[in-house]
């Protein structure tokens, strides 16, 4: 056989090989990148918690009743009570809305009216959780934080009114004057209601505080969450990611994209990436909302056992920012403290999380029984306080009496403190009620920052 022959048959062995091997190797799929995958693909959900309606987080926190035959408006005390007239609300059925300026808050004169407050302003869109609406009715846009029955007004049935904005919704009930009975024998059945006196605050609306005060200081046990469970949540390879400590002591854990830095008390999650708002697919105040909401109960984030709970306490938007937040409650009244240990934030961002700041505590068991905390002034001091020096300018949109968190030692080991304490709700959020004695020391070291 001629040697170019030979010479021709070897090149065609070896371009026929060579196809043979590259269609091989482009046509298999090795076991160890299924494993890979298969180990990032984590599905989390957090032990411990649990999925809350959008109802469930909106609660209101006062209730409040006005009749010219009592000396001061009254509230509901008992949860039975309470949750009556949740209920007797989402069973309103409401129609013909519409939007009208209120230059005057005349409803406040309104002799006998029923107030529901809210702790944050809510976007109108909410009203379909809150009560028996039809999806095909229009619901003006807006937003409120209280709801106003007037009983025997001759235009208005219902406002939805939020302080210090001219443009009040209002709407009509079906079987209005019954629903209104329904709401009065509610009131009626509270053998000792709450009574409370009122303070007018910065932008006209009425402010209310309990006269009696009955929360007592608590001790609870708590337990720590894994923070595992935040890492394959946030990050979309969780085996890649490194960690790493900071000066100040905390961990800082990344992928080459996202940071999560935990300071053992919470979590803080940026994806870096997603900052940027982009202005055309901004989504309206409901829609936000219910995102993140969906986000949250996705992997069971509302970390609580009864009778702690969450309640929405802000839906902010910027021009640079979309935000929510909840902050934790015990027995239906917020706690405050700072964003480690009391608040859920959400930034959302582009349809995607931006920025997650969660706790790494949850609550647990009390300790002992509750004491009595003669250190809380009372309504009437409070009042005084802030007609006084102390807050003479500033401004004052909301006073709640509700918990501070605070970590203590025991003989059984660390705990958590619930003390009643005022807190007053100004430009910047909510901080403690400065008192004569302390007005040298201020008052804004422990705000909780914008609401």
């Amino acid at each position: 056989m001629p040697i170019e022959h030979i010479k021709s048959f070897i090149l065609i062995l070896l371009i026929t090989s060579s196809l043979i091997l590259t269609f091989a190797l482009w046509s298999d799929q090795p076991n160890y990148q299924m494993q890979t995958e298969q180990e990032d693909l984590i599905d989390a959900e957090f032990d411990g918690g649990v999925k809350l309606s959008r109802s469930e987080v909106i609660k209101p926190v006062e209730m409040i009743r006005h009749n010219e035959q009592l000396e001061t408006p009254v509230g509901l005390k008992s949860d039975e009570r309470m949750t009556r007239f949740n209920e007797a609300l989402k069973n309103l059925s409401l129609y013909n809305f519409s939007r009208i300026t209120m230059n005057e808050i005349w409803y406040q004169e309104e002799p006998n009216r029923l107030e529901v407050v809210f702790q944050t302003a809510l976007p109108s869109g909410v009203l379909m959780d809150l009560f028996n609406v039809d999806a095909e009715t229009y619901v003006p846009s807006g937003d409120f934080n209280r709801i106003v029955f007037l009983e025997g007004h001759d235009l208005y049935q219902i406002l939805f009114v939020n302080d210090g904005d001219d443009e009040v919704i209002v709407a009509s009930a079906q079987n209005f004057s019954q629903n209104v009975e329904l709401f009065t024998q509610i009131f009626n059945a509270e053998e000792e209601p709450y009574r409370y006196l009122t303070f007018e605050g910065t932008r006209g609306a009425l402010i209310y505080l309990p006269e009696t005060l009955t929360k007592q200081t608590k001790l609870f046990a708590y337990t720590e969450l894994s923070q595992d469970d935040f890492i394959n949540l946030l990050f979309s390879k969780p085996s890649i990611v490194r960690s790493a400590y900071t000066y100040g002591g905390d961990t800082n854990y990344i992928d080459g994209t996202r940071e999560m830095i935990v300071d053992g008390r919470g979590i803080e999650f940026t994806n870096p990436t997603n900052e940027s708002l982009d202005q055309l697919v901004q989504p309206s105040p409901n829609q936000l909302f219910d995102k993140v909401q969906n986000f949250i109960n996705t992997h069971l984030g509302f970390t609580f056992k009864e009778p702690f709970g969450y309640q929405l306490s802000g839906i902010n938007q910027t021009a640079t920012s979309n935000e929510v937040t909840y902050t934790l409650t015990y027995q239906d009244t917020p706690i405050f403290y700072d964003r480690d240990l009391t608040e859920i934030m959400v930034r959302w961002h582009n349809d995607s999380v931006y920025q997650y700041y969660h706790p790494l505590i949850m609550m647990l068991a009390q300790r002992g029984i509750g004491q009595e905390t003669s250190s809380v002034p009372s309504a009437e001091a409070v009042i005084e306080i802030l007609n006084g020096p102390n807050y003479q300018g500033t401004a004052i949109y909301d006073v709640v009496l509700g918990y501070r968190l605070t970590e203590q030692s025991d003989s059984q080991g660390q705990v958590y403190a619930l003390t009643p304490t005022w807190y007053v709700k100004g430009v910047y959020g909510y901080s403690p009620l400065v008192l004569p004695l302390e007005e040298a020391k201020g008052g804004m070291a422990h705000a909780m920052g914008s609401n």
